[in-house]
C-alpha cells in the first residue's frame, strides 16, 4: 500500500528517485534528515490512544526546480472519536543558510520556510501561504522536558497567519533529534516525542 500512494504521488508531482542523498551543510542538525530517521509522537490533550509516526523514507529530486528533497511521511493511529492525522506527504530541503523549504502534497509551486535553523532567539520572518495571506514566524529558544529528560537550546517556531483565524501552532526542534513538540496554540492540543530513530541511534523519552 505505501509503494502504491508514493508512486501516484510521484508520478504527479514530477519528482524521481535520487539514490544519493543532497549535501547538509554541517552544523544544521536540529533537523537531522536521512532515510530511515524517525520520530514517534504521544499526544498532548486529544485522544490519548493515539500515536503518531514520521519517517523518512526516500530521497527524490524535483524536475521543476532541479532540488534534491528528502520525503517525510506522517501517519497516525487515530481513529474515531479521537482527532485523527490524516496520513501526510510532505518534501523537505535544507539550503546552505539553513532555510528548510517544505512542499506539501496539496501545493504545487510554493515552499513554506517553516524553519530557518541558523535563526535567533526572537528572530521572525514570513513567507506567502497564497496569494492573500503571509504566514509571519518567531523563533524563541529554550529548554523542554521531554518525559523525565530536559533538552536544552531547543527552537521553538510558533506559526501565524494575520488574517487567519484558528490556525496558530508551534513546532520544537532540538539539536541533534529534530522534531520533539508540535502544538496548536488556537486548539490547546499536540504532540510530543516519545521515541526517535536518528542516524541509526534510539532515544527514548
Amino acid at each position: 500500500m505505501r509503494k502504491v500512494i508514493f508512486m501516484s504521488f510521484l508520478l504527479s508531482s514530477c519528482y524521481y528517485h535520487n539514490n544519493v542523498a543532497p549535501k547538509t551543510p554541517n552544523g544544521w542538525s536540529y533537523l537531522p534528515l536521512e532515510i530511515g530517521n524517525s520520530w514517534d509522537f504521544q499526544p498532548l490533550g486529544g485522544s490519548p490512544e493515539a500515536s503518531i509516526h514520521r519517517e523518512v523514507v526516500d530521497i527524490l529530486n524535483r524536475q521543476t526546480d532541479g532540488y534534491t528533497y528528502y520525503l517525510l511521511v506522517t501517519t497516525s493511529n487515530a481513529r474515531p472519536p479521537a482527532l485523527p492525522i490524516r496520513p501526510d506527504s510532505a518534501f523537505y530541503r535544507i539550503d546552505d543558510n539553513g532555510y528548510v523549504y517544505i512542499l506539501r502534497k496539496y501545493q504545487t509551486t510554493s515552499l513554506d520556510n517553516r524553519f530557518r535553523l541558523n535563526a535567533n532567539d526572537g528572530g521572525t520572518w514570513t513567507y506567502p501561504v497564497d496569494d492573500h495571506s503571509t504566514a509571519k514566524i518567531t523563533v524563541a529558544t529554550e529548554s523542554l522536558k521531554i518525559g523525565n529528560t530536559q533538552v536544552s537550546n531547543c527552537k521553538s517556531y510558533y506559526y501565524d497567519v494575520v488574517n487567519w483565524a484558528d490556525e496558530e501552532n508551534t513546532i520544537v526542534l532540538a539539536p541533534g533529534i529534530g522534531f520533539v513538540k508540535e502544538y496548536s496554540d488556537a486548539w490547546c492540543f499536540g504532540q510530543i516525542l516519545k521515541t526517535a530513530k536518528i542516524h541509526g541511534q534510539v532515544y527514548n523519552f
